[in-house]
This record gives structure tokens, sequence and C-alpha cells, in this order.
């Protein structure tokens, strides 16, 4: 999952990092809390699912990313998001604890980001799944990542024909 080839721009990678909780909160506007826990795609996770999903997801990849910087070449060990989503009753969240833990885990994270000197962001770890990760490359992949959700729920809401205000 190395990203090459790009230029890096430390502090817009930061604010479309800072993006994703209202990115996301956006997205969820609107919807009841039967729509929230509605499977309106056979197979595939509700509304409040991906939200839960995103929020563990990210404590994740904060602790991989403080390790990154942190420690010299750290083993980042993945996790199967499958069985956390059917073994952490995430149908019994609530939807906004989950989007605020999820904002404020960002928001201290970008102030970490934006403390450490520019080296920092070139470090490497080996992640377990992706083998050989920058701290840019980590930023990165959870920026992508909520992109990457963002268009499932947008599927979800148009099986449930609830449309985005």
């Amino acid at each position: 999952m190395k990203m090459e080839g790009r230029q890096m721009d430390t502090e817009g990678l930061i604010r479309d990092y800072l993006e994703g909780p209202h990115d996301l909160r956006r997205a969820v506007a609107g919807l009841s809390s039967e729509q929230l826990r509605a499977r309106p795609i056979p197979g595939r996770w509700s509304v409040l699912e991906v939200v839960c999903h995103l929020a563990d997801s990210e404590q994740a990849w904060c602790h991989r990313m403080k390790r990154t910087i942190a420690e010299d070449r750290p083993l980042l060990i993945g996790y199967d998001e499958t069985r956390f989503a059917a073994s952490l009753a995430y149908h019994d969240h609530d939807v906004e604890e989950d989007l605020a833990l999820f904002e404020l885990l960002r928001e201290q994270m970008a102030r970490v980001l934006r403390l450490v000197p520019a080296a920092a962001w070139a470090r490497p770890a080996i992640h377990s799944q992706y083998g050989l990760m920058t701290l840019e490359d980590q930023v990165r992949t959870e920026v992508e990542h909520v992109s990457h959700h963002l268009k499932h729920i947008e599927e979800k809401r148009q099986a449930l024909g609830v449309t985005t205000s």
C-alpha cells in the first residue's frame, strides 16, 4: 500500500485527514436508528457497522502512527475487521459516540502530526499485511479509507431511498 511518486504536502494531507469526520457526519446525517442498522445490500455492513469500523480502524492506525514516530521500524499488526464487526456488537453502539470518538482521535493525531519534524514523515514501519509503510503512507491510507467507505454509505442510502441532504 506504499504511495509512490506523490509530492508530499503535510499540511494539506493533515487537512484532508481532518475532513474525514466531517464527511462521515454528513454521510450519515438524517438517518434514523432503523436506517443506520438496516442492511439494504445483502452481505454488506449496515451504515452503523461502517461507522463503528471506521472508529475502530482509527484507533488502530493512530497507535500504529505513534509507534512509527516513536520506534525504529516497528512491526504493525493487522486485525480481522470482519471478526470485529461480528464480535463487538456494533448494532448496540451509539452512532454519536462512535462519530465523536472518530473525530477526537483524528484531532488528537493531527496535533501530533503537526509537531513531528519533517523527517518523521518518511520513517518506516512494517505492516503485517501491507509491508513497508512510511508515516506518510499511513496517513494517506486513513484518508483514503474514509473515502472508500463513504461510497458504501452512499450506496446504502440509495438502496434505502434516502437522499443525502
